[in-house]
């Protein structure tokens, strides 16, 4: 499989699961639509922006144009009073209320119609137009009747006004207002030379003025609406970057960036109903917790966006692997199926339902694990990488998502932990032990500030004659309910959990101290060896810290060797040699522990500015039978003779063991045959002793 750009993958390879996208109606023509020409027939040239333009130009002015129905109402009855006072004798005064008013009435009722804004403006123009012609009868007929009508200046201040109201009053586009405008001057003209009898100069004079009052109308109508376009397009971007934004951040929210997937808040939100669903129907849910091996790797090697891409690919992968019988919820936000989310950098989660028993949520495992391990190209290198899938089970294991998640990260943990490439079922041992693991981290946070460690010695001795050459610092915990614990409970929990620097800084003030103490007591100051952590080589400040350290302890820096595993050294050699180097030139002594069981590279070790080699337990433990081991561990003794490094043996135990490797050539040995590690007190008796009895009887054997 090749890489694939995320984007693509979020809106390509997922169709049942990418995240929506922004959809702002007519957002894409917001630069054609700035630049409205100025002509007579205002229309934006893109239908759907026209139409939301409007909508908005009908919610601007609904209200005006209800108020201003109401206010013709209220002229059309004044006019009428009006007249009534005036000219009581005048019948057709009575048209007023029983033609035009009715009509305005029923655009009123109309407006209230809840369906009323979708066809609001044609419906107003034709209403006004309506109430024009109905004017035009009544003035006519109060004319001839010998009334006050179309032939004086009050019938043309009526018509004069019923132009402005339909282009500025009505509040409808200036379409709809010059169609109703030209039916009201056109029905005008035509009463006015038709049917008013007056003299040609006298209509005429009226129809200069009506036509003008028209040309002024319409000008003032064009221009209010052309303004108001323009005010509408700068609005309308300024909504639509906003809308986008919204939907950008409920996007980043709820999604991941790189996949598209739902994140750990969404999944919590859809898994919700379907986890309540199952509760009722008492179906049972599992909880795939998904941890992809390597991925930080490509990273470190191709950089993060090459790091991205692979990511996606396993991601449509895992989406690709869970069918339609194991979707779990519906996402409401995107309308779409979804199963499948991002939990972190490398760990995806996946929600099934409706399952039978544990088998099928086997099955489905196993096909995510053959969809991981199928080769990725990265660059233009095939690559293998593996998952390990922790599985918790609903309701059997955790009754909430919450509960779920965790109970099948505690399972993929333990996936790990078995090698990878795997798929473990969650159990109570595992919540036991994560439990207890917590706690266990609580309380050595508070031991190293409460003085809870201790330190214990076991020594270096030369096999020959029994004389103490040296001595190893182990740390132990000395709980106050739970006893002594031993490292190998404690250490790696601060490894993981970020407590090794702390705890590092404890052991060598104390190996520091203890060394004073000896000095001041006038016992041999014996080299004593401490071990550092890999953190240790990363820190660029680390000799300086140590030389402060012995200054402050009034030491010599040869009195500390400083025990480094062979596979930590490893790591990075170029950046570990310099240190190294710095280290060894301060006068501080250098041990390269567990030699055998790492990388043992011999170009790399000679380049490591070492004192001291220790040849692992692992190949002392059969060498006095003789055999492969036997051969390895004199091989290494004479290697460390070459290289004119000082070779100790650790994990002695057996006389013969002893006599074999002092036959070698390695004299300098450590083990539980002649101690193992004492406190301080017992550890001081030794050094006024200065020997240890079981040596004589080692080097006599």
């Amino acid at each position: 499989m090749t890489g694939v750009a995320p984007a693509a993958v979020a809106s390509d390879a997922y169709p049942l699961m990418r995240a929506p996208e922004a959809k702002t109606l007519g957002a894409h023509d917001t630069g054609a639509a700035a630049t409205l020409p100025l002509r007579l027939r205002l229309r934006f040239s893109d239908v759907a922006y026209e139409l939301r333009f409007v909508k908005h130009y009908v919610d601007f002015y609904f209200r005006y144009a209800q108020v201003s129905l109401i206010l013709g109402v209220l002229l059309i009855a004044g006019d009428y009073l009006v007249d009534r006072i005036a000219h009581t004798g005048v019948p057709a005064n009575l048209l007023r209320l029983t033609m035009a008013m009715p009509v305005l009435l029923v655009g009123l009722g109309y407006s209230l119609l809840p369906k009323a804004r979708g066809h609001w403006q044609p419906v107003m123009a034709s209403f006004i137009a309506t109430v024009a012609l109905c004017l035009i009868g009544i003035l006519v007929r109060i004319d001839n009747e010998g009334g006050t009508g179309l032939k004086s200046w009050v019938g043309i201040l009526n018509f004069t006004f019923l132009e402005f109201y339909c282009f500025v009053i009505l509040g409808v586009q200036f379409r709809y207002a010059l169609a109703s405008g030209l039916v009201i001057m056109a029905a005008f003209l035509y009463a006015l030379w038709g049917y008013a009898g007056l003299p040609t100069q006298q209509a005429g004079y009226w129809s200069y003025h009506v036509v003008t009052a028209f040309i002024l109308a319409a000008g003032i109508g064009w221009w209010r609406e052309f303004l108001l376009r323009k005010e509408f397009v700068a609005r309308a971007a300024l909504d639509d970057s906003r809308v986008a934004a919204e939907q950008r951040a409920l996007r980043l929210a709820h999604y991941d960036e790189v996949t598209g997937l739902p994140n750990r808040r969404l999944l919590a939100d859809l898994a919700a109903p379907a986890l309540e669903r199952s509760r009722r129907s008492g179906a049972r849910c599992a909880m795939l917790h998904v941890e992809i091996g390597r991925l930080s790797g490509i990273n470190d090697v191709y950089g993060r966006g090459q790091g991205d891409m692979v990511l996606a690919g396993i991601a449509q992968r895992l989406r690709s692997c869970i069918r339609g019988g194991d979707l779990a919820v519906v996402n409401p936000l995107a309308q779409e199926l979804g199963v499948v989310a991002r939990f972190g950098d490398s760990a995806f989660s996946i929600l099934i339902t409706d399952l039978d028993d544990q088998a099928r949520a086997s099955v489905v495992a196993q096909r995510l694990l053959e969809a991981v391990a199928q080769p990725i190209t990265v660059g233009s290198q095939a690559m293998v990488l593996s998952a390990s899938i922790g599985i918790a089970m609903f309701p059997g294991d955790a009754q909430d998502m919450v509960g779920l998640t965790r109970c099948a990260e505690q399972a993929a943990r333990v996936a790990v932990d078995a090698g990878g490439a795997q798929h473990s079922f969650f159990d109570m041992a595992l919540n036991a032990r994560a439990k207890d693991r917590v706690v266990l981290e609580t309380e050595l946070r508070h031991a190293i500030q409460a003085g809870q460690l201790c330190l214990h010695y076991q020594p270096k001795v030369d096999a020959r004659n029994g004389r103490l050459v040296g001595a190893e610092a182990l740390v132990r915990w000395q709980h106050p309910e739970r006893g002594l614990i031993p490292p190998g409970h404690f250490i790696p929990l601060a490894e993981e959990s970020g407590l090794i620097t702390p705890l590092t800084d404890w052991v060598l003030h104390a190996a520091c101290k203890s060394l004073r103490r000896w000095s001041d007591l006038g016992l041999p100051t014996l080299p004593l060896s401490v071990n550092l952590p890999a953190s240790s080589l990363a820190d660029a400040q680390l000799p300086q810290q140590l030389e402060g350290l012995v200054r402050h302890y009034h030491l010599h820096t040869s009195c500390l060797m400083l025990e480094l595993t062979e596979t930590m050294v490893m790591r990075d050699v170029a950046t570990t040699v310099g240190v190294l180097d710095t280290l060894r030139a301060l006068g501080f002594g250098l041990s390269l522990d567990d030699f055998g069981t790492g990388y043992s590279s011999l170009s790399h070790l000679k380049r490591l500015p070492m004192n001291e080699l220790k040849i692992d337990r692992a190949f002392i433990t059969d060498a006095a039978r003789g055999g492969r081991d036997a051969a390895l561990a004199a091989a290494i003794i004479t290697l460390g003779g070459e290289l004119g490094l000082q070779v100790v043996a650790e994990g002695v135990e057996t006389k013969e063991q002893s006599a074999f490797l002092i036959g070698r050539g390695c004299a300098l040995q450590q083990g539980y045959l002649f101690s193992k590690p004492v406190p301080q007190a017992a550890f001081e008796q030794m050094l006024k002793a200065g020997a240890i009895r079981t040596a004589d009887a080692v080097a006599t054997a």
